[in-house]
């Protein structure tokens, strides 16, 4: 019996994964253009991926949709009772930091200047700046 679930995030520009990820200092391995590394889960079940992220006996898995998106699968109950990390708390992490990678990288493809503010909750607050010579 397969203990992997989806996790729908729907991710799509590689770079903001990566990018979130290191910022989470976490572990994890990409698959070579046109290859998929394998995911740990349960009792030795395993599933195919672009990224695998060690969570220890467990793995996370970045899974590639064909209409181009990317959601994260696990067997949370593993990750949970060995890493402490709940479903919720790592979407939720990796969301904030993949948002932010990715609206950060489209601003500064668009010319625009950035300046990050954290408020005492943790949100981010994003200013961007174009200068104009009008």
């Amino acid at each position: 019996m397969s203990h992997f679930t989806k996790c729908e995030l729907k991710m799509t520009n590689l770079a903001a994964i990566r990018a979130a990820l290191e910022d989470l200092k976490l572990t994890y391995e990409e698959a070579a253009q046109g290859q998929q590394v394998v995911v740990r889960g349960y009792r030795g079940d395993t599933l195919k991926a672009a990224f695998k992220i060690d969570m220890g006996k467990y793995d996370i898995g970045v899974i590639a949709n064909e209409n181009g998106t990317y959601d994260i699968t696990a067997d949370w109950w593993g990750v949970e009772t060995t890493k402490g990390v709940s479903e919720e708390e790592f979407k939720n992490q990796l969301s904030q930091r993949y948002q932010y990678h990715n609206v950060k990288q489209a601003c500064e493809e668009k010319g625009y200047a950035l300046e990050e503010e954290v408020e005492e909750n943790g949100e981010i607050r994003l200013v961007m700046r174009k200068w104009s010579a009008e």
